[in-house]
């Protein structure tokens, strides 16, 4: 039983760990939003948006309803992390904290969220969208690779 806690609190420190650099980072770029956008090498490039749909800006002007959609993927991810085996635990809390993270900037924001990050011309995204992309990856390595003992 004492295994179980521990996958929880991790899950929970993932998930408290992609909040904070999700919200720290949107924070930074806000504040110096006037000095944007700034161009790096290998096409990198910071530059804030507001974006008021899903992903690849997917259901734009959808206002309250993405916001409901987001609140019931956190939600679900929740229920999923509660009743998972162990270790699928850890990509869940990190699935969570993105999907918290946009939801705190849909309440604040008017169901947008602040995005930043670009490479070339692809969508701009944030540390809460990097966070569900690399939770979903390892979760689905977990599902596929990991020994069901």
């Amino acid at each position: 039983m004492a295994r179980s806690k521990q996958g929880y609190a991790l899950a929970l420190v993932l998930a408290a760990a992609v909040v904070a650099a999700d919200q720290l980072t949107k924070w930074l770029v806000r504040a110096q939003a006037d000095r944007l956008p700034v161009a790096w090498p290998l096409g990198l490039h910071i530059q804030l948006t507001y974006n008021s749909g899903i992903s690849f800006s997917r259901f734009a002007g959808a206002g309250s309803v993405v916001v409901v959609l987001v609140a019931a993927v956190a939600v679900g991810v929740s229920i999923a992390l509660v009743l998972a085996p162990p270790r699928y635990r850890p990509a869940l809390g990190i699935i969570l904290g993105g999907a918290i993270g946009n939801l705190v900037d849909r309440v604040h924001f008017h169901g947008s969220v602040a995005d930043f990050i670009g490479f070339y011309s692809w969508p701009s995204f944030n540390i809460a969208d990097a966070a569900i992309v690399l939770g979903t990856i390892s979760l689905g390595i977990l599902v596929v690779f990991a020994r069901h003992d």
